[in-house]
């Protein structure tokens, strides 16, 4: 029977140690620790230990449309910055949209802040922008929707994940009854030059 040396010291494991062998508790001692490790980078990241949410505004959009009806819909925007010492390879953000008065959920948006080759550097800070799928239909001057009989206001709930883990809440926040983001309507009040 031929074998080579590497034959020879797997045939010596479990035997008592010596100048050629292995103990048994060396090498159990070994694979305990690197199952340790294996476990400690497969741990499901925390979101408030890496994300924080600053800058948070809440205003309607108008939505295009090539006829005289005219959708508004909420929406939400914030900052997230990674707080974090890594690069953050899928972070996502999800918000639900809820009438004043009703826990049944009236719409929802999604924003992934990763995707392709776009990362999070550690201090890097993204602008997130969720609308609802839900809207509200009118015809005339959208800002009159805000004083109709069945106009009702809106409230968000706005989540992030990293990787695997699960939803997080970072906020809520009325919707204001505005249309347009702060930036916007300042560029709108501009004087034309």
């Amino acid at each position: 029977m031929v074998t080579n040396n590497l034959m020879g010291q797997l045939q010596r494991i479990g035997r008592a140690a010596g100048s050629s062998g292995r103990s048994f508790s060396g090498i159990r001692l070994a694979l305990v620790l690197t199952a340790a490790l294996i476990a400690a980078s497969c741990a499901t990241p925390d979101p408030k230990a890496l994300l924080k949410v600053s800058d948070v505004e809440t205003y309607w959009v108008l939505d295009p449309s090539r006829t005289e009806m005219k959708y508004l819909a909420p929406t939400v925007r914030f900052r997230v910055e990674n707080i974090s010492q890594e690069t953050l390879i899928a972070v996502d953000a999800t918000a639900s949209f809820l009438r004043d008065g009703s826990n049944e959920p009236w719409g929802s948006g999604f924003f992934r802040l990763t995707e392709g080759a776009k990362r999070i550097a550690p201090g890097a800070r993204v602008l997130v922008t969720m609308s609802s799928d839900a809207r509200y239909s009118l015809e005339g001057d959208p800002a009159t929707a805000f004083t109709n009989p069945t106009f009702k206001s809106i409230h968000t709930t706005f989540f992030l994940r990293v990787g695997s883990s699960p939803w997080v809440e970072f906020g809520k926040a009325s919707v204001e009854n505005v249309i347009g983001s702060k930036d916007a309507r300042a560029v709108l009040s501009q004087p034309a030059s």
